[in-house]
């Protein structure tokens, strides 16, 4: 396979990433923008949280297929490992800054879910057992407490510190390690935005609210 073949596998990769369930389904299903519900996030925890369940799940199996499946069709056809990492990091940019929706995406989780079980089932399966016990453990305090903290989010949070333990593990692969440091660094970017969006929007009610007084 040459070049130009690998780069049209590479951007296809990232239009696949780029078609975002959670807007489609949360407009087919409500017509509203899932950008304006919950954390305006239009990702699978925030349909699994303020649309509909079985929705949300359904969202979030579809958005790892989308890291998963073109991985898989790429080592079949002959892929070195950079190719399959640039092709995983294009799927989760093409979730996170999809052409189709002005480049205002989802925050990747599932996504990078999906390329994780590609590239390291093992290690990703017991991150994800680590979790669930974990938020098993949370939400026990939570039900006890009341608090209103989400376990879906803090999940999310389990998960990446792990991808960030592993890269500095002494016997994980040197592509595992290279995939989780792009994970890391495509979600802090990502979350980056979101915060400084967030600060922005808190700017400019504190100016409304001086000027109102």
């Amino acid at each position: 396979m040459n070049s130009g073949l690998y780069i049209a596998f590479i951007l296809v990769s990232y239009l696949i990433g780029a078609v975002n369930f959670a807007i489609i389904f949360t407009s087919l299903k409500l017509n509203i923008d899932i950008r304006k519900l919950g954390d305006h996030n239009p990702g699978a925890t925030n349909v699994y949280l303020n649309v509909d369940k079985r929705l949300g799940v359904l969202v979030g199996i579809l958005d790892g297929l989308k890291g998963f499946i073109p991985l898989v069709f790429a080592r079949r056809i002959g892929a070195s490992s950079a190719i399959l990492l640039i092709i995983g990091a294009a799927v989760i940019l093409g979730h996170d800054y999809p052409v189709f929706y002005h480049f205002n995406g989802g925050s990747g989780i599932s996504t990078t879910a999906g390329a994780a079980l590609f590239f390291a089932p093992k290690e990703f399966l017991m991150i994800l057992l680590f979790a669930a016990v974990i938020i098993y453990f949370l939400r026990f305090l939570k039900n006890k407490s009341g608090g209103s903290f989400s376990l879906l989010e803090i999940g999310e949070a389990i998960v990446y510190i792990c991808f960030l333990l592993f890269i500095f593990a002494p016997n994980t692969s040197s592509v595992i390690k290279m995939f989780y440091f792009l994970a890391v660094l495509i979600v802090v970017i990502r979350r980056f935005d979101r915060v400084e969006q967030l600060f922005g929007r808190n700017n400019r009610d504190y100016n409304q609210e001086q000027s109102v007084g």
